[in-house]
């Protein structure tokens, strides 16, 4: 074997190696959440780093082993988490790193009066021990099919049921929601223009009014209704220009101008969509709108999209038995089926989401 044979086999080795090991990070980065690193540098100031000790000091512990500590914040800093500021005399005095923060960093804080968009909540619910089960069990989807993740729970239980039976859980999921509400709306209402001429306005599946919140400041002439199951609506809070309404939209949807939906039909299979869309059609008047803001799947060769949308998809694999992305002809095909005809896609380059604006027809 010629010397460019071996490098190309040790390039291929690592690669293969560096999958085998990629649990380490959610799992290290986890830990670093629970011991709340990414806030411990923060409040220390802007571009303060912190030595092994004065991080030790700050942990719950009177004798919290500074080897692990310290060998962990190598690793975060070696994945673009923390910034390692090494001294003079190298890696040979680990104790005497220094840590700061990174852009990536600012987005693993806990404090709610630090970050509003954390990633926290996804960090925990990926690493969360029946998510883990569910996709060690992944094997048995294929040679099965059904529900994996209610067959993973022990107890018969699908996502949302589980969600709805298991406080922790379920805090942990709506948080991740609210944060990704936040981030979604601000870049849909930057690249979409359609809410201008909507005098009412359904937010189907809203959760507890954030996304209406946004789009209401926005636009401030809607008139809005916040659409979810009873026991969402249930702790929703006072919204100005938001009417909360508690309801099943496999049932019926409130009339309105528009209906918008954000990540709601990817739980769903063909079937469902189709039932939900006939809903929505039903409650809309001639030429009205349907606003969805969704995944769409790029799988051409060389988009900078397809790993992203993979994930995602494959997430929902994982979760829901029905659930997934669709490319933008399923999207096309779907929306006709219920009536709809796609008037528009918007969305930036190498952005996973786009805004889908369909009129019923």
């Amino acid at each position: 074997m010629n010397m460019q044979s071996v490098k190309d086999e040790e390039a291929l080795r690592a690669s293969a190696l560096g999958l085998a090991f990629s649990l380490e990070t959610p799992f290290l980065l986890k830990c670093a959440i629970r011991l709340k690193i990414p806030d411990i540098i923060s409040k220390a100031g802007p571009d303060v780093s912190l030595s092994v000790h004065q991080i030790a000091a700050q942990l719950p512990s009177e004798d919290p082993d500074m080897g692990a500590l310290s060998r962990i914040l190598t690793y975060l800093s070696t994945m673009g988490i923390l910034q390692a500021i090494v001294p003079p005399e190298g890696v040979n005095a680990p104790m005497n790193i220094r840590y700061g923060l990174t852009n990536l960093t600012k987005t693993y804080f806990t404090s709610e009066d630090i970050s509003s968009r954390s990633l926290v909540p996804f960090v925990l619910l990926q690493t969360h021990p029946l998510y883990v089960t569910a996709w060690d069990n992944i094997h048995e989807r294929v040679l099965h099919g059904g529900d994996n993740f209610k067959n993973s729970s022990g107890n018969g239980k699908d996502f949302w049921n589980f969600a709805a039976g298991e406080p922790e859980f379920n805090a942990i999921f709506n948080a991740g929601m609210v944060s990704v509400t936040k981030a979604t709306i601000t870049y849909v209402l930057a690249v979409y223009d359609g809410f201008k001429d909507i005098n009412t306005l359904v937010d189907v599946g809203g959760g507890r009014g954030e996304a209406l919140s946004l789009i209401t400041e926005a636009h401030p002439h809607i008139r809005a209704i916040n659409f979810d199951l009873p026991q969402v609506i249930a702790t929703a809070p006072t919204i100005p220009g938001v009417q909360h309404m508690s309801g099943n939209l496999f049932e019926s949807a409130p009339s309105a101008d528009a209906i918008f939906m954000k990540n709601f039909l990817h739980s769903w299979n063909d079937e469902d969509c189709i039932k939900l869309l006939n809903n929505c059609h039903q409650a809309l008047p001639e030429k009205g709108k349907l606003i969805l803001s969704e995944a769409i799947l790029d799988l051409t060769e060389g988009s900078d999209m397809i790993g992203s949308a993979n994930v995602l998809d494959a997430v929902m694999l994982n979760c829901l038995p029905g659930g997934g992305e669709r490319t933008r002809k399923q999207w096309n095909d779907l929306l006709q089926a219920a009536g709809f005809s796609i008037s528009k896609i918007v969305g930036r380059n190498g952005t996973l989401t786009k805004v889908i604006e369909a009129i019923k027809s």
